[in-house]
């Protein structure tokens, strides 16, 4: 077992969740549209197709959680960031130990990309809304080249989640 620290569920009112470097999460305008009809900062989240991607925003990569708003928590060891998102289980407890449970080594990918942050800590909050800090996850990453490997784990017919492992490069 990994005895991994578990952060607090975080939901989406509807929109992507996203993950950005806190000192530069106040640029993010969420639903609030540019001028001349630009695209808002929500709207270009949107526009991602996979269950993880990566954009540069306001001068920094931003991760965007794609697929279905699942409601989502960080868990964190001292060497494994994973941010999981809870597609069906019967409980809290089911999806925690499924994650303490969890075999890398052999669990397939289904996705892969690569992301670089220059600062630290992360914050993970709505794409729809501004920046709030009462409203948000933080944890920390490695600064610069960081892995972010995807798994849908299903260790029984009555749990699944989506998993987002984030590993330095």
């Amino acid at each position: 077992m990994n005895n991994f620290v578990f952060s607090t569920w975080l939901n989406s009112t509807g929109g992507p969740l996203i993950v950005m470097e806190e000192a530069r999460a106040n640029l993010w305008s969420g639903t609030s549209g540019m001028p001349s009809g630009a695209l808002s900062d929500y709207d270009i989240a949107c526009k991602t197709a996979d269950y993880a991607a990566s954009l540069s925003v306001h001068g920094t990569d931003v991760l965007v959680l794609g697929d279905e708003p699942l409601q989502t928590m960080v868990a964190t060891t001292a060497d494994i960031r994973l941010i999981v998102r809870w597609k069906w289980a019967d409980s809290d407890a089911d999806v925690r130990s499924a994650i303490e449970r969890f075999d890398f080594n052999a669990a397939t990918p289904i996705e892969r990309m690569n992301i670089r942050w220059s600062d630290s800590p992360l914050v993970m909050f709505d794409a729809a809304d501004v920046f709030n800090a009462a409203e948000c996850l933080r944890f920390s990453a490695w600064i610069g080249m960081n892995t972010v490997t995807t798994f849908i784990h299903e260790p029984t017919v009555r749990t699944s989640l989506l998993i987002h492992a984030i590993a330095p490069t």
